[in-house]
């Protein structure tokens, strides 16, 4: 397999579980119900995605050169 089509694949498995993990959490924040204030709920996806985002971002930039020829 080519480093650059495996660096694609890796990404897209990534972003595609870091989707999955933000939905769930959207989805368990909304079925809270009254359990969690307004507050917490907007603070709890707001990680959920930060971290996901900062995943996606160091898979990136670790491999840089390999995204760059991917997008290249």
């Amino acid at each position: 397999m080519n480093s650059v089509s495996g660096f694609g694949l890796i990404l897209m498995l990534i972003v595609a579980v870091s989707f999955l993990i933000v939905v769930a959490t959207i989805i368990s924040v909304v079925r809270s119900g009254d359990k969690l204030t307004s507050f917490e709920k907007k603070i709890l996806v707001f990680v959920a995605v930060a971290l996901c985002l900062l995943v996606v971002g160091l898979y990136i930039t670790s491999n840089l050169s390999l995204f760059l020829a991917l997008i290249g």
